[in-house]
C-alpha cells in the first residue's frame, strides 16, 4: 500500500495555519490556497512497521521520490540522504527565550518595586511555558499570530489581560533594543475594548459611606485574644492610607522619621531628588507618634521575614476578614481603592487642581484626567461656563403657558 503524504504545518507558518495541522496535495491546488513553506511528512506501513517520518521536502514532488525510495527498499532505514531538520544555532544575533527573560527581569529589579517585578515575572513564566509547548526555542520565533493566541490562552478578566499585554510589549520592545528580534510582535496586536475594559478605566475610590462602615467594622475586629492586632491597628492603617495615598506597601513598611513635626509626611521623590510631602491632620498625627512609642520606628511592627509579598499579603488578609465584617459590598474592596480614595478627596475640595493630585501621586496630569474624571469638579465647572456662554445670546422661542393636563 502506498504511503501517505502530507504537510504538518509550524508555528512560523507563512499562511498563518494552525501549528501542527495537515494539507494534503489535492487541498492545496484548491482556488485560492495560500502556499507556505512548511514540510511534507510521510506515514503508512513498510515491512509491517507503521511509522510517520520527515521527508525533508516541502515539494510534492520531491516528497514523492523520497516515498518511492522507502517504498521500492520496503524499509523506513532506506540509504537516503536526507536534511536535517533544521534547528536554531545559537549565534550572537539570537537569544533563547530562557536567556531573554532572565536577562530582562534580572535587569528590571534595579528599577521597579518588588511588587511589580513579581507580577513580571509571572506573566513571563506562563510566556516561557507557553513557548515550551509550542516547541520555541528562540525568542525571534514569536510573531504576532502568537502573541494573539497567548493572550487567548489567559484566564483573567478583559482589564487584566490589558495590563498582562502592557508588561508584555515593554518586554518585546527590550528585545529589539538589544537586536534578537527584527520587530516587536507585541506591538502589532491592539487591545480589543469592550464594556468590561472601559469600565475600569475609571477607578474606583471608597465613598465617605464605605469609609464610615469600615471605621465601624473596626470595633468588632480582633475581640478575641488570638488576634495580634485589633481594629484600632486597622483603624490607622486605613486612616494613614487614606490620608496620604501611600500604597499598602509603603504603609505597612512606614517609618515614623518620615512625617515632620508640623504634620507633613514625606510620600515620595522625584526624579530630580526633590521631597514631596502631603499632610494629616493632628489627631492622627498623635496616633501615628503613639504607635511609635509603642512598636518602635515601624509602626505596624517589625516583621520576621523581608520579603515584601509576605508582608503586604499578610495585611491583605486583615483587611479581607475586616470588609467580610462590614457585609455584602457594591464594588470589590482592595487596598489599592485607598489611594483611589485620595485622589477623589482632593479632587473634590473646591481649588484644587489636577495638577495638584498628580504631583501627589506621582502621577501625569493626562492619567488623573483619565481615571479621576467623574470627580474633577473644575471640569465640569469649566463645561458648564462654556455651556452657558455659548448658548446664552442664541434665538429662543416665545413660551405660552401649556394648558390642560392629563386628569
Amino acid at each position: 500500500m502506498p504511503l501517505n503524504l502530507y504537510r504538518r504545518h509550524q508555528g512560523k507558518c507563512e499562511a498563518n495555519r494552525p501549528l501542527d495541522s495537515r494539507s494534503g496535495e489535492v487541498d492545496e491546488r484548491k482556488k485560492g490556497w495560500k502556499r507556505c513553506g512548511c514540510f511534507i511528512f510521510a506515514s503508512g506501513n513498510l515491512s509491517g512497521t507503521f511509522k510517520r517520518k520527515f521527508t525533508g521536502r516541502i515539494s510534492w514532488d520531491e516528497a514523492k521520490a523520497v516515498a518511492a525510495e522507502w517504498e521500492k527498499a520496503r524499509s523506513w532505514d532506506g540509504e537516503i540522504p536526507l536534511p536535517a531538520e533544521p534547528v536554531p544555532e545559537l549565534t550572537p544575533s539570537r537569544a533563547t527565550i530562557e536567556r531573554a527573560v532572565k536577562v530582562f527581569l534580572d535587569e528590571l529589579r534595579e528599577s521597579i518595586a518588588p511588587a511589580t517585578h513579581k507580577k513580571y515575572r509571572l506573566l513571563l513564566t506562563k510566556f516561557k511555558e507557553f513557548s515550551t509547548a509550542r516547541g520555541y526555542v528562540m525568542i525571534d520565533q514569536w510573531e504576532p499570530t502568537d502573541i494573539r493566541e497567548f493572550r487567548t490562552s489567559w484566564a483573567v478578566s478583559p482589564a487584566t489581560a490589558v495590563r498582562h499585554m502592557a508588561m508584555l510589549k515593554p518586554f518585546f520592545e527590550w528585545c529589539l533594543n538589544n537586536e534578537w528580534i527584527t520587530r516587536n510582535p507585541a506591538r502589532l496586536v491592539k487591545n480589543p475594548k469592550g464594556r468590561d475594559v472601559k469600565r475600569e478605566e475609571q477607578k474606583l475610590p471608597f465613598t465617605d459611606e464605605e469609609l464610615k462602615r469600615m471605621y465601624d467594622a473596626c470595633h468588632k475586629y480582633g475581640k478575641t485574644s488570638k488576634y495580634k492586632w485589633t481594629g484600632e491597628d486597622l483603624a490607622d492603617f486605613i486612616s494613614l492610607s487614606i490620608y496620604t495615598g501611600l500604597r499598602i506597601s509603603d504603609v505597612a513598611l512606614f517609618q515614623i522619621d518620615r512625617m515632620l513635626q508640623t504634620g507633613e509626611i514625606r510620600i515620595r521623590t522625584t526624579k530630580a531628588g526633590t521631597h514631596v510631602y502631603t499632610w494629616v491632620p493632628e489627631w492622627l498625627q498623635q496616633r501615628l507618634r503613639a504607635r511609635a512609642e509603642k512598636y518602635g520606628s515601624l509602626i505596624f511592627g517589625v516583621h520576621q521575614t523581608k520579603t515584601l509579598e509576605v508582608i503586604t499579603e499578610g495585611w491583605r488578609r486583615k483587611l479581607n476578614k475586616l470588609w467580610k465584617i462590614c457585609g455584602p459590598w457594591k464594588e470589590k474592596p482592595t487596598p489599592h481603592r485607598f489611594r483611589h480614595t485620595f485622589a477623589r478627596i482632593l479632587l473634590q475640595k473646591p481649588g484644587v487642581t489636577v495638577r495638584d493630585v498628580a504631583e501627589l501621586l506621582g502621577n501625569t496630569e493626562e492619567m488623573v484626567r483619565h481615571h479621576y474624571s467623574a470627580w474633577v469638579v473644575e471640569r465640569q465647572e469649566r463645561l458648564t461656563r462654556i455651556l452657558r456662554e455659548a448658548f446664552d445670546d442664541k434665538p429662543k422661542p416665545t413660551l405660552v403657558a401649556i394648558k390642560g393636563g392629563r386628569t
